[in-house]
């Protein structure tokens, strides 16, 4: 893959190079298990109960028909190991080839996926401080090299210091979450690009609030070979569901699917989404009330002085205010709870609130008010 001229930076002229797959060796000739397909009438191979929940519990005629309408009339068997028809759905809707896409449980499992598989040459995973906390947590768990990088002081991409990390350690993983969390800002686009073109191992965009943005970076994938996309289900709705997924070149979903749990996403979990995926356009309408709402929170919390409020292009908005604990607490004896972060220096005095409904976000403004005139 061709290396920009990062000139700005002081790297000059880089030679054009492939990107490697850094596998760990280990993973190099291993056979992943596989599951029977679940397509049988007769299903005698998985040491699964014949029972089914209907008979057991004595199903209500309306359970029957949320389970049959659900396609999850058998509870008692396995899910779908191939998950092929919600990925199907999710490679139409984002226009990717077979092959393109991994399913997890969460983000959080793709994350510990990555960091078990693509880690095979130096170790090293890099990604930015403050952003998302699993990232630090499983990279450490996991016996791995963690580099840090600081955003501004006004939380910031320093692509420079990025970069110069890059060069000094040579991650096998960037994570960059875009727009972050939990500052809530998304980066600029040639800033990011920069750091997937000078890196030779992969970087993983997450873009678990990119419904919240003006911008995904899912049409780069054919160009840039190194860049996985991580999204989620959970900022748009289905945060029970626990599904994320993983969309990249198919050499890299292959590669991290070598050591994906068989059944990790349950048979309701694919059914919901795949309705989604089919069906987008509802959940456009919500995510279009959350940006209007944004708006309104915002344009209330900037007109209090003294407090700092920092642009979003998420479903949440990060504040900083000397009385952030007093504020915290007053909000939580009104049964309201936000965000706050007493143990992260990068973020002392800073409370993160997310967006509700209309009327959530209406007991939020009363009640910052209240406080403010104690």
């Amino acid at each position: 893959m061709a290396m920009l001229i990062l000139s700005r930076c002081g790297f000059g002229r880089i030679k054009k190079m492939t990107n490697r797959i850094r596998l760990k060796k280990s993973l190099q000739s291993f056979n992943s298990y596989s599951a029977d397909k679940t397509s049988f009438n007769y299903r005698l191979n998985a040491n699964e109960s014949p029972f089914k929940y209907q008979d057991i519990f004595n199903a209500s005629a309306l359970e029957k028909k949320f389970l049959k309408s659900m396609k999850i009339e058998d509870i008692n068997r396995y899910p779908d190991s191939t998950q092929e028809e919600l990925k199907d759905s999710i490679l139409k809707f984002y226009g990717l080839k077979k092959g393109q896409v991994l399913l997890g449980n969460g983000s959080d499992e793709l994350i510990l996926y990555i960091l078990l598989t693509l880690t095979g040459k130096s170790s090293n995973v890099l990604y930015l401080d403050p952003s998302f906390s699993m990232y630090e947590i499983l990279t450490k768990g996991l016996g791995l090299k963690g580099i840090s990088v600081p955003l501004t002081s006004g939380f910031k991409l320093d692509v420079e210091k990025v970069l110069k990390k890059i060069k000094s350690h040579d991650p096998d993983i960037v994570f960059i979450a875009s727009p972050n969390n939990p500052t809530g800002n998304a980066f600029k686009k040639e800033d990011i690009i920069k750091i997937v073109s000078f890196s030779k191992g992969i970087v993983v965009l997450d873009e678990a609030y990119s419904d919240y943005s003006d911008f995904s970076f899912i049409k780069s994938l054919k160009k840039y070979k190194n860049m996985l996309i991580m999204k989620t289900m959970s900022k748009v709705g289905f945060a029970s569901l626990r599904l994320g997924f993983l969309l990249g070149e198919k050499r890299l979903i292959d590669s991290i699917n070598k050591l994906r749990l068989p059944y990790n996403i349950s048979s309701f979990s694919q059914s919901v989404a795949n309705k989604f995926f089919k069906n987008p356009f509802i959940i456009g309408k919500h995510i279009d009330i959350i940006k209007a709402e944004r708006s309104k929170v915002e344009a209330f919390l900037k007109e209090i002085s003294n407090v700092k409020v920092y642009s979003s292009d998420s479903n949440f908005i990060l504040i900083r205010l000397k009385r952030s604990n007093a504020l915290f607490n007053f909000l939580r004896s009104n049964d309201l709870i936000v965000k706050n972060f007493p143990n992260n220096k990068k973020l002392h005095d800073c409370l993160r609130i997310t967006i509700g409904l209309p009327k959530e976000n209406k007991r939020l403004m009363l009640l910052v008010s209240q406080f403010l005139n104690k």
